[in-house]
């Protein structure tokens, strides 16, 4: 799953990860992205109404409530560090790390959009991966 603003891919979930724009979805306002299934997936769709009533029936379900905000917390933190604190091929090495078999599902485009560079750095990237592999 995919998040896009205006285009752009700004965000991959992976299987078992929760997609949601959290916020919005919580608070019923309009949603400034768009979430796109990039491979066949599984999903279960509420409502902000029903995921409140879901958490107001217990004290258990309302620690997975906090355990869920904890988890996008998470999602977001690493997010912003891979961004700031990393290389292009950094990223494109976490990514493939995390989800080997992505460039046979995903657009050259979306995965340079997500990694926040230009196609062509990837495809340097790619090439760069492919001359070190015959040393």
């Amino acid at each position: 799953m995919t998040l896009r603003e205006k285009g752009d891919c700004t965000w991959f979930s992976f299987e078992g990860e929760f997609v949601v724009d959290y916020p919005t979805f919580l608070y019923g306002r309009p949603s400034q992205t768009t979430i796109v299934a990039m491979m066949p997936s599984r999903v279960l769709r509420v409502t902000g109404q029903q995921l409140e009533q879901f958490f107001d029936q217990s004290k258990e379900t309302m620690k997975l409530r906090a355990i869920i905000a904890e988890h996008i917390l998470f999602q977001f933190r690493s997010r912003y560090l891979d961004l700031h604190c990393t290389t292009a091929r950094e990223r494109y090495d976490l990514l493939m790390q995390r989800s080997p078999g992505i460039t046979e599902h995903l657009d050259l485009q979306d995965i340079a959009s997500f990694l926040n560079v230009h196609p062509n750095t990837i495809s340097k990237i790619r090439r760069d991966i492919t001359f070190e592999g015959r040393k």
